[in-house]
């Protein structure tokens, strides 16, 4: 949260982890009891109220950007390690940006593996068509890997979201030089406008 509160102050996009952004990961088995896990939502709340009305009052936007490798304990003890974890603990944030009435948000999904990453995304627009929540989709595939084999896995990845129709931005994350990673970034979404 301090280092989210700083950035804020000189950037106009924050991106924040809803997996450490006040939680810190103990790996604790932990059976949360309803009104146990409502506190932590207080809590939470507490801590992400601060960006949330500084970030309206600077005019700037947040990137809530969930990763499958850092999901808090409470939503690893509820949910699992799973698409459905990662869509609660994105859907937790907004929920706090919206009682601010707070909407300049873009979400993003990521996980090193296409499959949770497009189950994810997926389970996400279909969770917020059901509370009338339409913020737009940053893509990616999370530390893909290099050569032929990152290409694949962000081509699934993220291909195959584009097909759907989701996806506004997009960023292939391989384990190589940066460089590499516009090219092909480029074809998929030269590949996406082509059959739309």
């Amino acid at each position: 949260p301090a280092a989210a509160m700083e950035a804020v102050e000189h950037v106009e996009k924050v991106r924040i982890n809803p997996g450490n952004y006040a939680d810190k990961k103990k790996f604790a088995v932990r059976e949360y009891t309803d009104s146990a896990y409502d506190e932590e939502l207080q809590r939470l709340h507490d801590s992400f109220t601060p960006l949330v009305l500084r970030s309206r009052e600077l005019g700037r936007a947040l990137r809530i950007g969930t990763n499958h490798g850092s999901l808090s304990d409470r939503i690893m003890n509820r949910y699992g390690d799973t698409p459905l974890g990662m869509v609660e603990s994105a859907l937790e944030f907004l929920r706090i940006a919206e009682a601010h009435s707070f909407r300049d948000i873009i979400l993003s999904m990521k996980s090193s593996n296409p499959k949770v990453m497009i189950q994810a995304y997926r389970l996400l627009v279909e969770r917020m068509a059901k509370e009338d929540m339409h913020y737009p989709l940053h893509l990616g595939v999370t530390e893909a890997g290099d050569g032929e084999d990152g290409r694949i896995k962000s081509a699934i990845g993220i291909g195959s979201l584009l097909l759907d129709g989701l996806g506004d931005t997009i960023r292939v994350s391989l384990t190589e030089d940066s460089v590499y990673e516009i090219p092909v970034a480029r074809a998929i979404a030269n590949k996406a406008m082509s059959r739309w």
